[in-house]
C-alpha cells in the first residue's frame, strides 16, 4: 500500500516570555497561532544509548494507523536533548525517557505521552485518538479506514500503469493509439481517487467541534 510521508517541521520554540507551561501552543512561533491541528511532538535523541529505542520509533511510524491518523495533526520533531527539567517546556514535553511522543490538543493541553520501550503504536494511536476527538467530528478510525482504501486504489491505478510500460517495453508491434487510451484512462482515474482524497480532507478538517484561532 503506498505510505504517508510525515511532514515533520523542527520549529524554533520562542523566548521564554509569555509561555505558559500549560499551553503548549503559546511556546510556538506565530505561524502556529491559529492553532489548527492538534500536535504530535516527536522528542528525538542523539545519544548513543538511545540508538535502538530511536530505530523502534521510526519503524513505529510506519504503522498505517499512525501514519495516516497524523495527517490530522501537526507534525513537530524536537532535539530532546535541549529540553532539560526546569525550563520552562518541561511541564508540556518533559519525560523521564527518550526518544519520546507527546500528544496536545488545540488547547495546548498534554493529552499524554509514550516514552522510551512503551512508545509503540497502539499507545501513540490511543493518544492520537483522544486528541483529535477534541478538535474533529470525524472519528480517527474512520479516516485510517477510508484512506486505506483510497490508497489501496491509487496502487492499482499505479500498477496497471507499470503493467502498460512493461507491455509497451516488450511489444513487437506500435500500438500507440491503444496504449495512449489506456494512459489517458488511468490518468483519468488517478484525478478522480486524488479529487475524492482531497474532498474529504476538506470535509475532515472543516467539520470542527472547535473553530480554528
Amino acid at each position: 500500500m503506498a505510505r504517508i510521508e510525515f511532514k515533520w517541521e523542527e520549529p524554533k520554540l520562542d523566548a521564554y516570555d509569555g509561555v505558559n507551561p500549560d499551553d503548549f501552543y503559546t511556546a510556538l512561533p506565530d505561524t502556529y497561532k491559529s492553532r489548527e491541528k492538534p500536535l504530535l511532538v516527536f522528542l528525538t535523541s542523539g545519544l548513543e544509548e538511545d540508538g535502538q529505542e530511536m530505530k523502534n520509533i521510526e519503524a513505529m511510524l510506519m504503522d498505517e494507523n499512525v501514519s495516516i491518523g497524523a495527517t490530522l495533526f501537526k507534525q513537530i520533531k524536537l532535539k530532546g536533548e535541549k529540553f532539560k527539567e526546569g525550563s520552562p517546556y518541561w511541564k508540556a514535553i518533559g519525560g523521564k525517557e527518550s526518544p519520546r511522543m507527546v500528544v496536545f490538543d488545540t488547547t495546548g493541553a498534554r493529552i499524554g505521552s509514550a516514552e522510551g520501550k512503551d512508545c509503540t503504536a497502539s499507545k501513540v494511536f490511543g493518544l492520537m485518538k483522544r486528541a483529535a476527538s477534541k478538535t474533529y467530528k470525524v472519528d480517527i478510525e474512520t479516516v485510517v479506514k477510508e484512506t486505506k482504501s483510497i490508497l489501496t486504489e491509487i496502487d492499482q491505478i499505479e500498477a496497471k500503469r507499470k503493467a502498460l510500460e512493461t507491455r509497451k517495453a516488450n511489444s513487437n508491434t506500435q500500438k500507440e493509439t491503444e496504449w495512449a487510451k489506456e494512459a489517458k484512462t488511468l490518468d483519468e482515474q488517478m484525478k478522480a481517487v486524488e479529487a475524492r482524497e482531497a474532498a474529504l480532507h476538506k470535509k475532515w478538517n472543516e467539520d470542527r467541534k472547535v473553530t480554528k484561532a
